[in-house]
């Protein structure tokens, strides 16, 4: 059974290692969605890339992202964002859903068209491995910047910077499934309530992670193999969401979140300098 698994294993590395950063990797995922903290699911990929490479880990993770989108949207179906009155100077989704998931679908058609201009290079590994890992050292240089107290430029509300919102989220989960931060960082920029801001990521990114899905299938990203591997995966989402839950009632969400990030930034330093050797 763990065949489906081991198959995508580089040569070289512990077979013991790489299902360790596969378990640690759908884990990451369980905890980010279980509302504990947004950033810390940008972890999950470049881990999982440890152990087999960028392009199937984007294929195994991606129905893993989606059934761990359902049970966060069930978890936070009473904070639907739609109906919520908002107060002065704040969004809700109602405001901002619409034109960010436009704007995510054309950012989705460009990089799935990235992809399919790589289709079968020999380049493709190493150009998906140097995206995934600088998107994510990026990510975390930013989210540093804030926690450190620095102050980013609001970004003007409106339509037209929710669809440019959008378009680079949408991007970035194609190449990277790493937009968490992006969409956090500008709907918390919004003013946003607690609340609603949870229901909207979960909404948004399910529906996202669904449009994502007809790219992938086509470019065979997500084919026979990488599903059975999802498979095998699954019930771990779950357990990733209890986990997040304990965390969250009993450790400080500063110093997990900094670990975090810690780990996605080595794991994505540790992508580039593959890629580039």
């Amino acid at each position: 059974m763990l065949d489906a698994l081991t198959q995508f294993f580089p040569a070289g590395i512990s077979p013991a290692w790489a299902l360790t950063a596969l378990v640690l990797a759908v884990l990451v995922t369980g905890v980010a969605k279980s509302g504990f903290g947004g950033g810390v699911g940008i972890l999950a990929v470049p881990l999982m890339a440890v152990a087999i490479d960028a392009r199937n880990a984007l294929g195994v993770m991606l129905p893993i992202l989606i059934a761990a989108d359902i049970a966060a949207v069930w978890q936070h179906r009473h904070h639907r964002a739609a109906g919520a009155e908002k107060g002065p100077g704040q969004s809700t989704g109602k405001d901002l859903l619409r034109p960010c998931l436009l704007g995510g679908a054309a950012g989705i058609l460009a990089a799935t068209g990235l992809l399919k201009l790589y289709h079968g290079a020999d380049s493709l590994g190493s150009l998906l491995s140097a995206t995934v890992g600088g998107v994510c050292l990026a990510l975390v240089a930013l989210q540093l910047y804030r926690l450190a107290g620095g102050r980013v430029p609001r970004i003007p509300p409106g339509g037209r910077t929710a669809l440019g919102v959008g378009a680079l989220a949408g991007g970035v989960s194609t190449l990277a499934h790493a937009a968490g931060p992006v969409m956090s960082v500008y709907l918390l920029d919004q003013r946003m309530k607690k609340a609603q801001l949870v229901g909207t990521l979960a909404v948004f990114f399910f529906a996202l992670n669904l449009m994502k899905l007809p790219g992938y299938l086509a470019l065979g990203v997500i084919d026979g193999d990488t599903l059975r591997a999802s498979a095998l995966l699954l019930p771990l989402v779950p357990a990733g969401a209890v986990l997040g839950l304990w965390l969250h009632r009993r450790v400080p969400e500063g110093p997990f979140t900094l670990i975090m990030y810690a780990g996605a930034a080595a794991a994505g330093a540790k992508m580039v300098y593959q890629a580039l050797v």
